[in-house]
């Protein structure tokens, strides 16, 4: 490991991408490769877009105010599809990776090569990023800018809004990368983190206000969220795409995202010290 780090170091910026970029590229040729999968992602995002599309129009139509918790109907369908645009953005699947690097035995191999092991995890979810953006994220969001536009005669936020968005989810990517490899880490203890991954996913899409807007909760539980990371992962980035946050409160936000990734950083470099001096590889 010792010698890993060195010769990581040792490299300039252009030799690690031309390193790395191959696992970029890899990633998102797996994700056309197998056409079925791809359909399957297809529809099931639709599916689950339009079902909550769908149960939200519900609620404000048997709602006799026009807006809940100062989200109208019009916030709250924007709300919908940047939270499903967002959160595919910054999913990652670390977790999986490293429980099949575990399972398979190939844990081992992986890192004794000349390259550092979590780089190239970032690198691969990169991959994901880059597919998920161009399909189904960016037609998902000119559509949806284009039917608000015909029916409502609203534009698209201003550009610095927009810039501010990206920004966020490129911090709320580090976090949920971060987060993910510390929570894959659980592979070197357990068999099968399967299981825990479907859990995981399962709590994140609630406690990042993938599901229902945290500003929906009541005000003791927000200010817990506060001090967590989850409301960076999504809420936050889709809360500065609605405009609904002062510029100051959003220059915030982004400074808690920031001091997450750093916490998140350091520990995951610490337990990952810790598992690679006691690795047992499953199966070899």
């Amino acid at each position: 490991m010792g010698c890993e780090v060195v010769s990581v170091k040792k490299r300039s910026l252009r030799q690690s991408l031309r390193i790395y970029k191959p696992f970029t590229i890899g990633r998102i040729q797996e994700q056309l490769a197998y056409k079925w999968s791809f359909y399957l992602f297809i529809f099931s995002s639709m599916f689950s877009l339009l079902v909550g599309y769908y149960l939200w129009r519900a609620i404000y139509q048997s709602s006799s105010s026009e807006a809940l918790n100062g989200f109208t109907q019009n916030d709250m369908i924007v709300y919908i599809f940047m939270s499903f645009i967002t959160s595919n953005l910054v999913r990652v699947s670390v977790t999986r990776d490293i429980g099949n690097d575990v399972v398979e035995g190939t844990i081992a191999m992986n890192l004794v090569k000349p390259i550092n092991y979590q780089v190239r995890l970032f690198f691969s979810s990169l991959g994901n990023v880059l597919f998920r953006f161009l399909m189904p994220g960016l037609p998902i969001w000119l559509v949806m800018s284009i039917v608000r536009y015909v029916n409502l005669g609203e534009l698209p936020p201003s550009p610095i809004v927009i810039v501010s968005y990206l920004v966020s989810v490129c911090l709320s990517f580090g976090i949920m990368f971060l987060f993910d490899f510390c929570f894959g880490l659980l592979s070197f203890y357990t068999t099968y983190v399967w299981g825990l991954n479907l859990a995981k996913q399962a709590i994140l899409g609630f406690l990042t206000g993938q599901l229902i807007p945290l500003s929906f909760f009541p005000e003791a539980i927000q200010r817990i969220f506060d001090f967590l990371p989850f409301a960076s992962m999504n809420y936050i980035p889709v809360m500065i795409y609605l405009n609904k946050m002062p510029l100051e409160r959003v220059i915030i936000s982004m400074g808690i995202q920031v001091i997450w990734i750093i916490i998140l950083y350091l520990i995951a470099n610490y337990f990952w010290k810790r598992v690679t001096k006691r690795i047992t590889v499953l199966g070899g």
